[in-house]
């Protein structure tokens, strides 16, 4: 009962995120150079669609509870970026502490490698 709730509830959120990501991709990539304050929207729209994204992985882990309960979960695993991924997540959190007057900071080691392979949705 509880996994089919997931479900259904799960499907009615994502629908909408299925039109409103590509549109914001689009905007992301037809905002014009020449206008003024560029760099600020393009900054602003890169945090809404990594926000929109990680909206999208939540209720794909509320999906995931259904897998989990029918068997039929599985991980999705490759190389990836793994600066390229801690960034994201950072920057809708910075977003999140300025708005508070709070600052970010985010030092990530040299030792870190480049790139892992692990399932990047379930790193995030």
């Amino acid at each position: 009962m509880r996994a089919t709730f997931f479900s259904s509830v799960a499907h009615e959120l994502r629908t909408p995120l299925n039109s409103i990501i590509p549109i914001l991709k689009i905007v992301y990539d037809s905002l014009p150079k020449d206008m003024p304050d560029y760099l600020k929207y393009m900054k602003y729209l890169k945090i809404v669609i990594n926000s929109s994204l990680h909206l999208q992985s939540v209720i794909e882990d509320a999906l995931d509870i259904s897998r989990i309960e029918n068997n039929k979960f599985t991980l999705f695993k490759e190389f990836f970026d793994i600066r390229a991924a801690i960034s994201e997540v950072c920057d809708v959190m910075k977003f999140q502490f300025n708005a508070k007057g709070l600052e970010f900071e985010l030092d990530v080691s040299d030792r870190v490698p480049q790139k892992i392979f692990s399932d990047v949705k379930r790193y995030r």
